[in-house]
């Protein structure tokens, strides 16, 4: 059994999700996602991270831990 050759677009959902695509590449991506289950399901994956980023403390704000 072989094992299904990436998508050469799943590497743009996260982009997509955090709205670093320009208009083209955006339209082009959402095209696609509606033909592939595979990058699809990527959104769907990630999805929430956008949300779960702006609730990260930024490192300056973290108290240092000294083992």
């Amino acid at each position: 059994m072989t094992a299904e050759p990436p998508c050469p677009f799943t590497t743009s959902v996260a982009s997509l999700l955090i709205g670093a695509l320009g208009p083209l590449e955006r339209q082009e991506l959402e095209t696609h996602l509606r033909q592939c289950p595979m990058c699809l399901e990527e959104l769907i994956l990630l999805a929430p991270l956008p949300g779960l980023l702006h609730r990260a403390t930024p490192p300056e704000l973290c108290p240092r831990w000294d083992p």
